[in-house]
């Protein structure tokens, strides 16, 4: 593995940082809702004789868009790589790394919100009744049910990512050249 391009690929997700910080938020709540659902502690109207595939098929949707997304954006980033002699796996390897900083910044956001949604429970010794109650039903989740989604979420972007290298593929390296 090109560890080299792994860290290139997190620069370039800091160069698009409205983009990326949008999608750490939809991804944290797609793991909340993923998790959630997971549990069974949401059900969808009509959905619940399908069980978890709702929620998988949401995870499936939210990541190939994003990894579609990612390609499209970077299409004069990878056209500028190409000329320069990235191969296609270095190419996927970029992809790659953005979408995993994602994910896994997610992971971080979700996980840090559940630990201090039960420290101020704790700390003020809430009663079931209590707003902070409240929250923490609707966010904080427990320790097998965000790894599980988020198993789930990183599985499930692998479609998306395989699609968005095919996209990648097919960008010249003359596209670089070309004034737009």
């Amino acid at each position: 593995m090109n560890f080299r391009i792994l860290t290139k690929s997190i620069k370039f997700a800091f160069r698009a940082t409205k983009r990326v910080v949008a999608f750490i938020i939809i991804y944290a709540i797609l793991i909340v809702l993923v998790a959630k659902g997971l549990q069974g502690v949401i059900e969808l109207p009509g959905a619940s004789q399908y069980g978890e595939l709702p929620w998988l098929l949401m995870a499936f949707i939210v990541a190939t868009l994003y990894a579609i997304l990612i390609s499209q954006f970077r299409r004069k980033d990878i056209a500028i790589l190409k000329c320069v002699s990235w191969n296609n796996s270095d190419i996927l390897l970029l992809l790659v790394g953005e979408v995993v900083l994602v994910a896994l910044s997610a992971f971080l956001v979700v996980f840090q919100i559940s630990v201090e949604i039960l420290g101020l429970i704790a700390y003020f010794d809430a009663s079931t009744s209590s707003p902070l109650y409240w929250v923490h039903d609707i966010i904080a989740l427990d320790a097998a049910a965000m790894f599980t989604s988020l198993f789930y979420v990183v599985l499930l972007q692998i479609p998306g990512l395989i699609f968005a290298q095919l996209r990648a593929m097919r960008i010249p390296p003359m596209r670089a050249l070309r004034e737009e």
